[in-house]
């Protein structure tokens, strides 16, 4: 099904040099707007993530099909001269030009990015700030979680500090690098933009950073419970773990009275406030710990629900998938190589509308031959020529 509406960024053309997660990540979004992302790639071995795996579907990873939806692939040896020469007169006729090359690699090709084009958005995504020792260093999501104190705030209480289960660092600063792009074609003139999974892991930090900023204390480990609010954790049922989300004195009222039906816990002076229940977590936590286990998460869940208590199970992946919330994120996408598959699409509804997913992930090099007819044809326009589609993308479906 095509799609319904004109999208913000009909019109936009991007150059995308940028492979593994962050850059990738955010081009697809620029894609799901409505850009037209044309992902430029080694030509001898294209992005590591269609080697990332298993899982495959067929030849092609599952890692990969995850961030490449919406674009095209030029594959391209950025190191000769006529691949230069392409990527030169691209890069004249785009609108964002996105990229993580380390700055060494950047001053060793053969071409200049914003000399080429001052009046485009730049953005380079990397693991670190150019200005710092560390720029030359690739940036890897786990350096990025261990380096920023991300890690040493995550785990269990007593154990060792813990890596999150998906490549926070790389998805923070993909989200990141794509709202500072949009508000710089926003502003409508030229920008370089720059954007590391370092200070974007730790800009991210919200409350702890700034706990630390105003205490001078370390941020400590707190497992599946909150620093400042409590009892906002998980916890056992007599079959698996839920959550909930006391968030007010008013909760925690009703989490006594009516799903505990325990009403003189709320009226204890060590937790008639929030600030009292964390100073007393430890003997609250434990008294609760031995309540909830008395009855199923499901009854636990329906009791909190009864009494506008946040609470949700604590869900596998697969399990999550298969829910109502869930399948409605879900889309099928017709491959040309593999088939049709599932894949989640991007979860902002627009005017109470989903955005259709779109076209499947190119194959290495799908567009090269079009793609260097086509900027060989503009080479007689313009650098400043504003650029447009030469034809639409591929029909966007969704279920």
């Amino acid at each position: 099904m095509g799609r319904k509406r004109a999208l913000p960024l009909d019109g936009i053309l991007v150059a995308d040099f940028s492979r593994v997660l962050a850059g990738p990540l955010c081009t697809q979004l620029l894609g799901d707007w409505g850009a037209r992302v044309i992902k430029v790639e080694e030509s001898a071995r294209g992005d590591e993530t269609r080697r990332w795996g298993p899982p495959f579907v067929g030849d092609v990873s599952a890692y990969f099909l995850s961030v490449n939806r919406n674009k095209e692939s030029i594959a391209i040896d950025l190191k000769s001269k006529e691949g230069a020469e392409v990527a030169r007169r691209l890069i004249e006729r785009a609108d964002v030009v996105v990229d993580n090359f380390l700055p060494a690699q950047k001053e060793s090709l053969q071409f200049s990015p914003r000399e080429i084009n001052p009046r485009a958005v730049h953005c380079t995504i990397a693991g670190f700030d150019s200005d710092t020792d560390d720029a030359n260093t690739p940036g890897y999501d786990l350096l990025a979680q261990a380096g920023s104190g991300l890690m040493s705030i995550t785990g269990s209480e007593t154990g060792e500090p813990m890596k999150i289960g998906v490549a926070l660092a790389d998805v923070l600063t993909a989200h990141y690098a794509f709202g500072a792009i949009c508000a710089a074609l926003r502003a409508g003139e030229g920008a370089s933009i720059e954007v590391s999974l370092f200070s974007a892991t730790v800009a991210s930090l919200a409350n702890v950073a700034q706990n630390v900023l105003v205490t001078g204390k370390e941020a400590a480990r707190y497992g599946n419970a909150h620093p400042s609010i409590v009892p906002y954790q998980a916890f056992h049922g007599s079959d698996r773990m839920f959550a909930i989300g006391v968030g007010t004195d008013r909760h925690f009222a009703q989490l006594c009275g009516r799903v505990l039906r325990r009403p003189e816990l709320a009226r204890d002076e060590r937790f008639a406030t929030n600030a009292q229940r964390v100073k007393h977590r430890e003997v609250l936590v434990a008294t609760l710990e031995d309540a909830f286990r008395e009855r199923t998460a499901a009854q636990w869940i329906a009791r909190c629900r009864r009494a506008a208590i946040p609470a949700s199970l604590v869900r596998g992946v697969r399990e999550a998938l298969r829910t109502p919330a869930a399948r409605a994120l879900v889309a099928s996408v017709n491959h040309p190589e593999i088939g049709e598959y599932d894949a989640i699409r991007n979860p902002v509804r627009i005017d109470g509308q989903r955005l259709d997913i779109g076209s499947p992930p190119p194959s290495l090099g799908q567009h090269t031959d079009a793609i260097v007819r086509e900027v060989n044809a503009s080479n007689t326009k313009k650098s400043g020529a504003r650029s447009s589609r030469p034809s639409p993308p591929p029909a966007r479906r969704s279920r």
